[in-house]
Order: structure tokens, then sequence, then C-alpha cells
């Protein structure tokens, strides 16, 4: 029988040290990038997607009040052109929430939902509807880890802090104004500090959040509103 001699393997790495660095600048960043995929893949294997969802919960779960300052950024894919809004957001046992901009005032008290808008100076008045398609506080923590997949994508440091970054993609069957959610939470305090979704048209509105304030006590009356003098009124639970 005839005899096999097997590979060095010493000259292998030699041979795929030459292939490597005799390779184009496109083939290395290739490599490259690969690389570092590969990183984040094994850092997601650290970790229990479901058990971060869990800790998130229950951190919001615990809060009864919450204010902070929010930046959006919403990307529209057909035009390429983009908006920034710059406000602050209240929320109160999860269905209580408020968003201030200078252009618009968004106000519910988990049964009806108003919508100002400072530059019509219209309001609008409506039911808060499960299919509405809005984004509530409520439904991103408990509701929507339900109908859709969380996948942890892996972990990042950003100004010293440690985050996960989760997607969240709907379940077969789940239909909606929201294809995914990307969510970057804190890992040390189970805070999230960006909320990244995509419609069915790839349009994307990215949520980032600073100076969070769990401690500051919110009243009841925050989340009713009241028309300015002048503003058209339309109510749309009739």
């Amino acid at each position: 029988m005839e005899k096999t001699n097997m590979p060095n393997k010493g000259l292998l790495r030699q041979q795929e040290a030459r292939i490597f660095f005799n390779a184009t600048a496109k083939e290395r960043l290739l490599t490259f990038s690969l690389l570092f995929v590969l990183f984040f893949w094994q850092a997601a294997l650290s970790a229990d997607v479901n058990d971060i969802i869990r800790n998130v919960q229950k951190t919001y779960d615990r809060m009864d009040n919450f204010s902070a300052v929010f930046r959006q950024i919403d990307t529209f894919k057909l035009t390429g052109s983009r908006t920034e809004t710059i406000g602050k957001i209240y929320i109160k046992n999860g269905d209580k929430y408020r968003f201030e901009s200078e252009d618009q005032v968004i106000v519910t008290d988990g049964k009806t939902v108003w919508t100002y808008n400072a530059l019509s100076k219209q309001l609008l008045i409506d039911r808060v509807r499960k299919n509405s398609g809005a984004l509530l506080p409520r439904d991103l923590l408990f509701k929507y880890p339900k109908t859709h997949y969380a996948t942890l994508l892996g972990e990042e440091k950003k100004n010293g802090r440690s985050f996960y970054l989760v997607r969240l993609d709907p379940k077969e069957g789940v239909r909606g104004y929201i294809k995914s959610i990307r969510l970057h939470i804190e890992k040390k305090s189970w805070l999230i500090d960006e909320i990244e979704t995509t419609d069915p048209n790839g349009n994307t509105s990215l949520f980032e959040i600073s100076k969070i304030n769990r401690k500051t006590k919110l009243a009841d009356t925050l989340f009713t509103y009241q028309p300015p003098k002048g503003a058209e009124v339309v109510d749309m639970r009739k």
C-alpha cells in the first residue's frame, strides 16, 4: 500500500501567512471583517439574549417614574433625506408617556393619546390602539419580546461603558409598521440608551436617550393635554 505523507503543520502556516501578506488590500479588508464578525459571534455566545431581555424588563418594571432627554434621527431611504429632533420624554408606569419637542407634543394616559403639531396648530385626539404602529414603552419591553425573535448581535464599548446590541425581528405571521428593532443596552444598569426601528420600506428612526432620571416624581396631570388657545382640535374617537 502506498504511504501517504502528512503535511507539515509549520510549512502550512508559512504558506498561509505568505498568502495573507500577498493578498490585495480588498482581500485583507475582507479577512479583517470576517475576524471582526467572528469576535462578536464569540462574544454573543457568552450571554443569553433572553436573560438580557428579562433583566431589562425587571429594571423598567421597577420604575414608577422615568424622564430623559432624547434625540430622534429619521432617515428616509427613498430620498436619502434625514431629520433630527431633540426633546424630552417622561414615562410613568410604562403606559403613560409624554414626548416634547419644539414642533410636536405627544401625550397619553394609557387610554387616550393627544398629538399636537405646533407648526399647523392642530391637535389630534384618539384612543390608544393596539395596531396603531406607535412604539409604546411597555410594548417595547413586554409585547415585542413575545412577538419578535431576539438576537444578540454582540457587545460594544462607548465612553467607558459596555453595551449589549440586541435586535428584535417579527415572528412568522406578525404584521405591523415596524420591521425590526435594534436596542443598545448598558450592561451595568440594564437601561436602554439607543433604539433604532426600521419599517418595511427601509426607513429608520434612531432614538438616542441621555440624562436619564429615575428618581423624579411625575404628576398624573403631566399625562393629559389641554391645547393652546386657537388650536384646531380633531377628535378621532367619534
